[in-house]
């Protein structure tokens, strides 16, 4: 059991998280099962590299389905979704969950694994709304922080600086619609396009 360094990665065990985690080493992190259809194999794949990297994860359960929408959700997209996988209000309320666990227990800063390109999909996934979240967040009681350390790289150029090796990266789980990899979806479609567009070492990494 590790201790505490202030610091809690929101680990979703997809391929940016997994990233900076490998990046950057916090002692925690957290995934967050809030009903999205593909919750079991984002835990599987948390749970993996968490081990991997000897990082301490918990885990937070409550099903907010009834309010989701688009492909994580199993549901239409609404009618102001950007992009298919759009769930309402998604990282406002995975922040918001995360940061109310964590600051019971010590924590000071969420890390977060946005990257620059998430802001072509998505408001939520732009300097900006992370800029603004930080502010709301810091400006309550316990003056959490935000930080998304790779919001000006792309994923491939996340992988690059962290050092992950390619067998770390394959434990990652992408997918938006199901607990195994449905290979059509935008999640799917983004990992197997930056693992085949990188040369990676085949390091083994432990597995949990």
């Amino acid at each position: 059991m590790t201790t505490s360094d202030g610091r809690l990665l929101l680990l979703s065990g997809g391929i940016d998280s997994t990233a900076l985690a490998a990046l950057t080493r916090p002692r925690r992190a957290l995934f967050v099962d809030y009903g999205q259809l593909p919750a079991r194999g984002e835990f599987r794949a948390a749970l993996a590299v968490a081990a991997a990297l000897q990082i301490e994860l918990d885990v937070l359960r409550t099903d907010c389905n009834v309010i989701g929408a688009g492909l994580l959700a199993g549901r239409p997209p609404d009618e102001h979704a950007p992009s298919p996988e759009w769930w309402p209000f998604r990282n406002q309320l995975l922040v918001t969950l995360a940061a109310a666990w964590g600051i019971q227990r010590g924590i000071k800063t969420l890390l977060l694994g946005t990257v620059a390109t998430d802001g072509e999909r998505h408001r939520d996934g732009t300097r900006e709304f992370i800029t603004l979240l930080d502010g709301l967040v810091a400006s309550q009681e316990g003056e959490l922080r935000l930080d998304a350390p790779a919001i000006g790289m792309t994923s491939a150029e996340l992988v690059r600086a962290s050092g992950a090796d390619r067998s770390l990266l394959c434990w990652s789980f992408s997918c938006h619609v199901a607990p195994t990899p449905c290979m059509r979806c935008p999640g799917c479609t983004k990992q197997r396009a930056v693992l085949n567009g990188l040369s990676l070492p085949n390091v083994a990494s432990n597995p949990p």
